[in-house]
């Protein structure tokens, strides 16, 4: 199979040609990509849902993560790019009005060989009935908003994660997870307590 080229670019994010996924992450171009987050809103509580990667990813093996990321193909919109990577990752079709964009943000990540500098997209979907949607997905899991906001500022604390069905499977600590902080803490969060919060 062919290998994927993705677009790059310059500091001021001009496109300066394309180069596939190897090159990308072992020299740390310039690329972008599309993060997927879900909340649920649910009888007075709002729940993030999440996954936990598989052992053998690249990197963060088996940690907590958002739900799908992925990268923006040259002829795709960041828009279709999001769509496509929800439908292929995780099961679910959605339309684009279903989608919110929530913001941007300038992520590096170093990690041994690993180096990926992305410009990343922000999506939300709010729904009701993502307990429906993920029910027998084995690495899905939730936890409450107001929980995660208090962890991720606080490098000490513990943040409960549930099933779908709403079962406690564990408290977890920070090195189990790939957070996204500063993602969450400038776009995420201001999003969701400025629109979504009571």
């Amino acid at each position: 199979m062919e290998e994927k080229n993705y677009k790059i670019y310059d500091s001021l994010y001009n496109v300066i040609g394309v180069a596939p996924y190897e090159e990308v992450h072992t020299k740390g171009l310039l690329h972008q990509v599309v993060h997927f987050w879900l909340a649920e809103k649910k009888e007075n509580q709002l729940w993030f849902y999440l996954q936990k990667r598989a052992d053998n990813d690249i990197v963060y093996k088996g940690a907590y993560d958002i739900l799908t990321s992925g990268h923006i193909d040259p002829e795709e919109t960041h828009e279709e790019a999001m769509l496509h990577q929800i439908k292929e990752q995780l099961g679910v079709s959605l339309q684009k009005e279903q989608l919110t964009y929530i913001g941007h943000i300038h992520q590096q990540i170093k990690k041994g060989t690993y180096f990926d500098n992305a410009f990343v997209q922000s999506y939300l979907y709010v729904t009701d009935h993502a307990e429906k949607d993920f029910a027998g997905a084995d690495n899905v899991v939730k936890v409450k908003f107001e929980e995660l906001v208090a962890f991720v500022g606080d490098l000490d604390k513990k943040v409960a994660v549930y099933t779908t069905e709403g079962k406690l499977i564990e408290e977890t600590t920070h090195d189990q997870w790939w957070l996204r902080d500063e993602e969450f803490e400038k776009v995420v969060e201001p999003y969701i307590k400025e629109h979504l919060h009571n």
